[in-house]
């Protein structure tokens, strides 16, 4: 177990209990489980307890995350979520419902930083899935993602979905409206707003004037499709597009 921040021995303690308690009522063969334990000091944190698990359920990758004020409660969160995420992965034609079920303060939120001091302070760089969209859905869902950048296997682009609207599933791809094409069992909007060619610092200006947490762009300097994000701690986090992309 990861801690960050100062987290007690007994809450630690305590949420691997309840984990543990947890896998071991599995019947799938789990090939690793990892667990962080953040804490945010800033008074400005609501939720300053967020608890994190990463796991490897029959060969696929599964996260989920909890906020909440105090560790023993964010445990019991996680261990639902972690529920969550295995039925969606047991069922992967059922889109999750949406709104997802959560209560509004289970959400972990990002700690107040004012724009003017917000910073890019983490620039992941990695080749994107290539998948269809239901695919990347499922990646989003059984992985705790507010969106998923890959890339669109019916049109080659570089594409983002992300839970919003009337449905919950939305898709964005560089160029083109198309919806996904068929067989499909995700209720998809397509977004009909053009993708903006911005830098990252552009698009961090773009985020500094919103209260959008993340922004979904053409990356000048690449040519690639970008995600600049609000992270945990306040500032900016961003994912671009390695040149390979891998094959589910």
């Amino acid at each position: 177990m990861q801690t960050v921040g100062e987290v007690l021995d007994g809450a630690r303690e305590y949420v691997q209990r309840r984990i543990a308690s947890f896998t071991r009522r599995l019947t799938g063969e789990i090939d690793s489980v990892r667990v962080r334990l953040t804490t945010f000091r800033q008074t400005s944190a609501a939720r300053p307890a967020l608890a994190q698990a990463n796991m490897t359920f029959d060969g696929q990758a599964i996260r989920a995350q909890a906020a909440a004020a105090f560790f023993r409660e964010a445990a019991v969160l996680l261990r639902a979520r972690l529920g969550d995420q295995l039925t969606r992965l047991a069922h992967p034609a059922t889109p999750r419902p949406w709104p997802d079920g959560r209560r509004p303060h289970d959400h972990p939120l990002a700690v107040s930083v004012p724009p003017a001091r917000r910073k890019i302070v983490r620039h992941k760089r990695y080749p994107l899935s290539r998948c269809r969209p239901d695919e990347a859905a499922l990646t989003m869902d059984v992985m705790d993602y507010a969106f998923h950048l890959f890339v669109d296997t019916d049109t080659g682009q570089d594409s983002l979905v992300y839970r919003i609207g009337p449905t919950g599933y939305r898709l964005a791809r560089l160029s083109g409206l198309r919806p996904p094409a068929p067989p499909v069992s995700m209720p998809w909007t397509v977004d009909v707003h053009g993708v903006p060619r911005l830098t990252p610092g552009q698009a961090a200006g773009r985020l500094d004037t919103t209260e959008m947490p993340y922004r979904f762009f053409h990356d000048i300097e690449t040519g690639r499709g970008s995600v600049l994000y609000l992270r945990y701690d306040g500032h900016y986090g961003l994912l671009t597009a390695a040149d390979r992309t891998s094959t589910d």
